[in-house]
């Protein structure tokens, strides 16, 4: 992957954002249409968010933190954008924490996911419209951070 293109890595970490956004709809919608079934089946539906943000979603922006938004840092015009998509993260992470905590009551749950998939269409989206574009544009080399993203979103260790 070393010897890709900037716009081919820029395209790589797009689709590596539009796939962890389709398993949140996926996730989000298997939720409510457990809302109605047996507590078994409905906890595992609510598990199974938990533990995509804990084992997807966080080591994802973890190798954001440390391949991506660097190499931001010579790129004026994006800097302002890579502080405000890790304000962002606090705010996914509160969601998260929400959902994360023991409920029995299904709504609040549904909706803390809801929650956390509105944030991660709007983080997300700001990286993939503005942020990708505007490091590709001037030419900062994304391969790795393509590859490191992409390894944290399969869930595997880098």
């Amino acid at each position: 992957m070393t010897d890709m293109t900037t716009q081919e890595a820029a395209v790589e970490l797009q689709a590596t954002m539009f796939d962890l956004l389709g398993r949140m709809a996926a996730l989000e919608r298997d939720v409510f249409r457990a809302i109605g079934a047996d507590d078994p089946e409905f906890a595992a539906t609510h598990r199974a968010v938990v533990d995509f943000a804990e084992f997807t979603l966080r080591p994802w922006h973890r190798a954001a933190e440390e391949a991506l938004y660097p190499a931001a840092a010579p790129v004026v015009r994006a800097q302002l954008l890579v502080e405000g998509l890790l304000g962002e993260w606090q705010t996914v992470e509160q969601a998260y924490s929400r959902l994360s905590c023991v409920s029995t009551d299904r709504v609040r749950i549904a909706a803390d996911i809801s929650a956390l998939r509105v944030l991660l269409v709007v983080m997300l989206g700001k990286c993939m419209d503005l942020l990708i574009p505007a490091l590709a544009d001037d030419g900062v080399e994304l391969a790795d951070a393509a590859e490191k993203l992409a390894t944290a979103a399969a869930g595997q260790q880098a």
